[in-house]
Formats: structure tokens, C-alpha cells, sequence
């Protein structure tokens, strides 16, 4: 046993036992520590808070071409850090486009149904 720095609330003939993680001896007369506020909700395994994950089928070249953009402009100011962080910023652009093209620049409404039509699309 090793010989610790004492204060004036410890006796001269205590020794500390180191304790096994920390290697200090736990305070005796201190106040209780805070409670920990639980996180909010955990999310899912392979989930992202406050995200959602979006599964749109886009071509080879174009998948190929924003990969590249990324891999590119990562370095640089402004660049991106993500393939999802270039994709969203480009919906939002589009999405204001439309938005200013079909709606006086206002938000479109809520659709009416809650899923959009999947499968082939219709012929126009």
C-alpha cells in the first residue's frame, strides 16, 4: 500500500486503497453526485435522429457522378461531408424551385394521401 496526500479530514494512520478503475478512494462526506438526465429517445439501431431514410431508384451515372462530388468538394469549404448531406441539399433546391414554378413560392400543402404512389410509373 502506497501513502496518499491527506487533508485535514483524514487521520495520519489511513491509507487509500486505489480502487480498481479510478485509482482514488471514493469520497466519503462529499455531496451525492447529480442524477443523469436520461438522453431523449434512443433511436434505432441504423437510424438517424430526426431523419428519414429516403430509398429513390436514380440512375447509375448520376449515382456515380454525386459519390464523386462528394469524394471532390469534401475537402474543401462549402463541400460536402456526406452522399446525404449533397442529396437533401439538392431536393431543397428543387423543392424551392417547384415551389416558386407551381405554388407563388409558397410551401405546397400536405398531400392528400399519406404514401405516394410506387410501382411503374403511369404513361403520359
Amino acid at each position: 500500500m502506497a501513502r496518499v496526500n491527506l487533508d485535514e479530514t483524514d487521520s495520519p494512520d489511513e491509507l487509500d486503497e486505489p480502487e480498481a478503475t479510478s485509482g482514488r478512494k471514493p469520497p466519503t462526506n462529499a455531496e451525492p453526485e447529480p442524477k443523469k438526465v436520461p438522453a431523449a429517445t434512443p433511436v434505432p439501431r441504423g437510424q438517424v435522429a430526426g431523419k428519414e431514410k429516403l430509398q429513390p431508384y436514380i440512375t447509375k451515372d448520376v449515382a456515380e457522378a454525386a459519390r464523386d462530388a462528394v469524394v471532390w468538394t469534401t475537402p474543401h469549404a462549402g463541400g460536402y461531408q456526406s452522399l446525404s448531406e449533397l442529396i437533401e441539399d439538392a431536393i431543397k433546391e428543387k423543392v424551392a424551385k417547384l415551389q416558386r414554378k407551381y405554388n407563388n413560392g409558397e410551401p405546397f400543402p400536405p398531400r392528400p394521401r399519406k404514401e405516394i404512389r410506387t410501382g411503374r410509373p403511369p404513361r403520359r
